[in-house]
């Protein structure tokens, strides 16, 4: 946060535990460099962090993101905010930021899903729609659906610019919206959300678009 949303930073407490390292030191320069007041505050911590082994806590401000590309990752009707928290992280790591909420009801700022993401949630710009519908008056992307009645493979894929890549929460939610969709090929009879098999979806994507980059 202290790096791509500094503005949105209003206070950074610490525990007394916090063991003084170079990390520790990093984020203390940030501080100073963004004037976020830093307070030492047990109490504060205890109240807040959801895991033991907390030993810092940042205040944010809530912010409001734009799709800044038409390379879009949608998910549909997510419910879980750690699971949610892993796959923006495998998708920013695979230059996929655009980040599309439909029918979600978690709180995209919740300190779960943030943590989960591990930083990442900073590096991307997360928008929330209520319907399929009101998502589409906003992007004229192909729709790229991954939903358990598939009938293309992944690898049929050859699209490198204005694509959206749909991914259920339960891979069958979406089997009655799309006539055309894909799959993941895995081994037989093995059962795998596709949540899980999310990143293959991203290295796929991230490397039909390897001549836009360096890698």
């Amino acid at each position: 946060a202290l790096i791509k949303r500094p503005e949105y930073v209003k206070e950074v407490y610490l525990s007394s535990k916090a063991y003084r390292n170079k990390e520790l030191e990093t984020l203390l320069d940030l501080c100073r460099i963004h004037e976020v007041p830093v307070k030492e505050d047990d109490r504060i911590i205890e109240k807040l962090s959801i895991k033991e082994n907390c030993y810092g806590i940042g205040i944010l401000e809530k912010y409001s993101s734009a799709l800044k590309t038409d390379r879009h990752l949608v998910l549909y009707n997510f419910k879980d905010e750690g699971r949610l928290g892993t796959i923006i992280r495998s998708a920013v790591s695979f230059d996929l930021r655009d980040i599309v909420l439909i029918n979600s009801k978690i709180d995209i700022f919740s300190p779960k899903l943030i943590r989960a993401s591990m930083g990442s949630f900073f590096h991307g710009n997360i928008v929330c729609f209520n319907s399929f519908e009101e998502y589409l008056k906003t992007t004229k992307n192909t729709l790229i659906p991954f939903t358990s009645n598939g009938t293309r493979e992944l690898n049929t894929i050859h699209i490198k610019d204005r694509y959206s890549i749909i991914i259920p929460d339960k891979a069958d939610e979406l089997n009655d919206v799309f006539i055309e969709s894909y799959y993941i090929k895995h081994r037989e009879n093995e059962e795998v959300p596709l949540t899980s098999l999310s990143a293959i979806v991203f290295n796929y994507f991230f490397h039909q678009n390897a001549g836009d980059r360096n890698i």
